[in-house]
């Protein structure tokens, strides 16, 4: 008799769960698609301090301004090189600004995931 008392104690103490946590699912996912914005993000950023360190001088063909000199030429290709540097600058703030708002995302909503487990 007792070891039946103690089967179906055992039995009831189980709950059975036979459908999708539908909350677990959803902390899960949004932890997935911000850290892998994160993710991009810090590539981002490891590109755009290269692109501020080494600027892409861009392409001056002389053939295509036969009437300019080469003073001319060369304030084209400085400006394009600023226009490139200035742009690399842009986007670094850009990549900075999406991991300041996509970690903090990451990190409460994984806080939500451990107390729910």
């Amino acid at each position: 008799m007792a070891t039946v008392k103690k089967a179906v104690a055992k039995k009831a103490a189980a709950p059975v769960n036979h459908g999708i946590d539908w909350k677990s699912l959803y902390l899960y996912a949004i932890c997935l698609i911000t850290l892998m914005v994160c993710l991009f993000s810090v590539v981002a950023v490891i590109n755009g301090f290269l692109d501020i360190v080494f600027p892409d001088p861009g392409y001056m063909d002389a053939a295509a301004y036969p009437d300019k000199t080469t003073a001319a030429l060369d304030a084209m290709r400085k400006q394009t090189e600023d226009d490139n540097q200035r742009r690399a600058v842009k986007g670094l703030l850009s990549s900075l600004s999406l991991i300041a708002v996509a970690f903090p995302l990451y990190k409460y909503h994984w806080k939500q995931t451990k107390k729910t487990d």
